[in-house]
Order: structure tokens, then sequence, then C-alpha cells
């Protein structure tokens, strides 16, 4: 089965059109596992500071299980991870990330020549490097494989594996929970468990997200620079309009804006290293401690995305911390959404459902969706022994109708004097009144609510 289906299903035993209607069909598939931490740096200058605070409190606050659902809140006891501890990277561990490309270069001699200040001088490349390089240095993949063999409430630092595999069945293996009861041993619980073993621990991510507050400026800087690179490709007359458009459109950019940056890692993981564990190290405790230090586990760099979001105004708003910590949350759930658009293995599925004669779905603005986006419609064939699924099937497409996307970001609705000044707010232009997203199709015989749907490139 292709990668592209490893959020395999797992059914009820009879899956006809009465398990299509039901309210609750995302269940029935095996979340990606999702483990967010945030990369403290310094405020750019004291102005900043009060910002930087808020941000980070609010970071805090947010309940990544709740804000992103359809993922698994897989996360260590490590949340903050200071500047000052990153390990240095060589170019060579740079290159191997990726290197500047001429519009990052181009950007950073635009702010540089107009007198901005940049936190600090790394690029992109160099912060991932970094971050990965710390990442396998706190043992965090390793970490993570103990997590899921692990008996619930082990301490990080520890290995003591579950014969019961108590973690997967919690968040997969629905079925094995009964069998195991009356299983002969571990060996017959692990076999029975190794295909959604490997779909889960595959489908594991780290994403770790850096914050920064911006001035309109350096905004409009950032979106000058690009735009006039792009323009030395365009011919004389397409040229003067595309810049002229640009520079209205950034003439609108006013206030200060909270800035995401976001790097996301992978579990590297195999059917090799998931024997490794079940025959290595799956013997008695002692034994089991090894896999703590086993360098074999690691994390893969995936890929990075950057997102903003207006804040406030000026410094003299009433309401500064509440605009700056909804901006917080915009911003990571913009950079969050970029990440899923960029990484098709990354994107979660949805369920389909039906109201008033039409099909529609609990998603919106804060995944970024938009006017004419358009998702395949899966359906499940199931396996002989009716409890799993043999693979999804691609019934159709359908698309997002204009006008009629819901807003679901942080705040939704609510006008907080003060605010930033965006280049464009696609509220008029995406925002339905209704707490869901519509499709453009009606139901049919071979598309109706229960079905799976995912965006497609």
């Amino acid at each position: 089965m292709k990668k592209f289906f490893m959020f395999a299903v797992l059914a009820a035993a009879s899956f006809t059109n009465s398990f299509a209607q039901q309210e609750d069909a995302d269940k029935y598939y095996l979340r990606n596992s999702l483990y967010m931490i945030k990369l403290d740096e310094p405020a750019t200058n004291e102005e900043y500071a009060n910002a930087y605070e808020i941000m980070n409190t609010t970071y805090d606050q947010i309940d990544f299980g709740k804000n992103y659902e359809r993922y698994n809140d897989f996360a260590l006891s490590l949340r903050h991870i200071a500047f000052e501890d990153l390990p240095t990277a060589t170019q060579e561990e740079i290159n191997a990330i990726g290197k500047q490309s001429a519009v990052d270069k181009a950007v950073d001699q635009y702010l540089k020549a107009n007198g901005f200040k940049k936190p600090t001088s790394l690029n992109e490349y160099e912060y991932a490097a970094r971050l990965g390089k710390y990442l396998a240095q706190a043992g965090i993949a390793q970490r993570l494989v103990a997590k899921w063999y692990n008996v619930p409430g082990t301490s990080e630092d520890s290995v003591k594996f579950d014969d019961q595999l108590q973690t997967i069945t919690d968040l997969g293996l629905k079925g094995l929970s009964e069998e195991a009861k009356t299983a002969a041993g571990a060996d017959n619980i692990l076999t029975m468990a190794k295909g959604s073993t490997n779909k889960l621990l595959e489908n594991c991510y780290v994403c770790v997200n850096r914050y920064n507050y911006i001035s309109a400026d350096e905004y409009k800087g950032v979106t000058l620079a690009a735009a006039n690179l792009a323009a030395n490709f365009m011919p004389g007359i397409a040229k003067t309009i595309f810049l002229k458009g640009t520079e209205i459109a950034v003439a609108k950019i006013k206030g200060y804006f909270v800035k995401v940056n976001s790097y996301l890692f992978q579990l590297d993981w195999n059917d090799a290293l998931r024997e490794k564990v079940e025959t290595t190290y799956w013997k008695d405790e002692a034994t089991q401690q090894g896999l703590l230090k086993d360098d074999s586990f690691k994390l893969k760099y995936v890929g990075k995305s950057s997102k903003n979001a207006p804040a406030a105004l000026t410094f003299k708003t009433s309401a500064l911390d509440k605009l700056i910590a909804r901006g917080t949350i915009r911003a990571t759930d913009r950079a969050f959404a970029a990440l899923q658009r960029d990484n098709e293995e990354f994107r979660p599925m949805a369920s389909l459902h039906e109201v008033d004669g039409k099909l529609v779905a609990y998603i919106g603005m804060k995944e970024d969706i938009k006017s004419g986006d358009k998702f395949n419609v899966y359906k499940p064939e199931m396996n002989p022994d009716g409890q799993t699924v043999k693979e999804w099937k691609n019934v159709g497409v359908i698309k997002v109708n204009k006008g009629c996307v819901w807003d679901n970001r942080a705040g939704a609705g609510e006008v907080i004097e003060g605010e930033a000044s965006d280049k464009k707010d696609k509220d008029d232009e995406e925002g339905g009144k209704a707490q869901y997203t519509e499709f453009k199709e009606k139901p049919s015989k071979s598309i109706y609510g229960g079905l799976m749907i995912r965006l497609t490139k």
C-alpha cells in the first residue's frame, strides 16, 4: 500500500451506509502523531520584549490535542528549547538540509540595506540543521519510540515495555484490546500489532516553532524584495503592472505582526527498526534501557514554513495583549497548515458530512482552506475479517464552494479595536456564516456523508 494511504482506518465490523451517516467518522482512521515544541529566542529589541512574553505565555496555553484534533497529541515533557542551547552546525550539515535560494538572499540583502535588524544571522536551513542536531543529542527519537512501546506512565528516562501495547492500542489498534486478553503471550500480541505499529510510528512527527514580532515595514520589505526578484523574469509591461499591484497591496500593511517559522521532523521508521525493538531489546528491563542510547533511531527533516498574522496597530492599543495572543495562535495555525499543504504525507483526513442536502466538512480557515480547494473522496474497502480496511478507494473529487469556508480561526467573529492591517483580508471572499465548509457537489450514490476526504495537491 502506498505511503499516501498510511492513514489506515480501523473500522467497525460492518461498514455500510449506516456507518456513513455517523457523526464521528474521523475516529476510524489512524491519525498522525504530533509533538509540538517552541524555540525560545530573545526579543529583537526592548520594545518587543512584552510581545515576546505574551507569545510565550500564549503558546504554553495552547491545547494541542484540541487545536489539532486530527492528530494524536504525542508529546514528551520538553516543550521549550532555548536558542543559546542549540549546537552549532557545519556548512556541510546545513547544505544537507538545503541551500539559500535567490529569493531568500534577496530578502536578506533588502532587509540589511534598509536597516532591519534580524534576530540572528542564521538562515532557515541553519535553524533546521541546528534543531536537528539538538533533537538528536536530546535523544528525542529514542524517547518517542520508547513511549510507543512503554507501559503508560513510565519515565521518559527509562524503558519498560508493555506486553499489552496499550499506547498503540489506545491510539490506533482498536480491535486488539479484547483479543489481547486471550492471547497466549507477548509474541502473539506483537504479531497482531505489527501492521499498525509500523503505520503509527512512521507517521510520528515533531514540529518546532519559533516566533518573532515584526513591524509592518519589515513585512513590506520581505514582500517587496521577493516581488522585485520575481519581476526580473517578466516582460516589460507585465513587470510594471505586477510591481505596481504589489506596491498598492503592501501600502495597506500597517502595525505589527506575529511571525511563526515551523520546522517539521519525522520519526525515521522501518520494519528493520521494529524488528530490532522486538528482538534485540524485548528481553529483561536492563536490556530494554539500551534503546535510549541507540542512535539508529533518528528523526529526519521534512520541511519548513513561515507565516504571519496581524497583531496590534500600535503599542498603545488598549487591547494589545489580547491582539498579540490571538495573532500568535493564528500564525501558528497558518504555519502548520502550510506544512500540511507542502507535505502530502502529513495531511490529515476528515470526515464528510451531509447537512440540509449539502456536503460539508468541519474544517475551515484555521486549516487554511480556500474557495476552490479540491478534495479527494475515499471509501474504505474492508478485509475479509470485516475489522480492518484493505485500502481506500478514491471515488471522486469535490470542490469547496465560493464564499462557503467556515471561519473557525481563534477569535473568529470577534472585532478587536486596534488590530494591525494586513495586505489582504479574505473574510469577505471566503467566509460563510455556517459553522462548516460547504462543497459545490451534492450528495450522490458514490459520494455521501461518512466517507473520508483529503486535500489534493
